[in-house]
């Protein structure tokens, strides 16, 4: 991966997902009118899918704690 001053921030305005072929493809728009597409196999996808469960579910468990 690229490192930090390599990389810039982008925040999501809409995300779609298609299949498309054999991969799938994310379209995301950020704020500022920046057009992004990613490509990747449904093995990669699926494995960022779940990095986003953790980091959900942490987050889900944080705010019942905090009740």
């Amino acid at each position: 991966m690229a490192s930090k001053a390599d990389v810039t921030t982008y925040t999501v305005k809409e995300a779609m997902a298609a299949k498309v072929g054999d991969h799938i493809e994310i379209a995301i728009e950020a704020d500022d009118g920046t057009k992004l597409k990613l490509k990747g196999t449904a093995e990669q996808l699926d494995a960022l899918v779940g990095d986003l469960e953790v980091i959900l579910d942490g987050d889900d468990a944080s705010a019942e704690a905090a009740e």
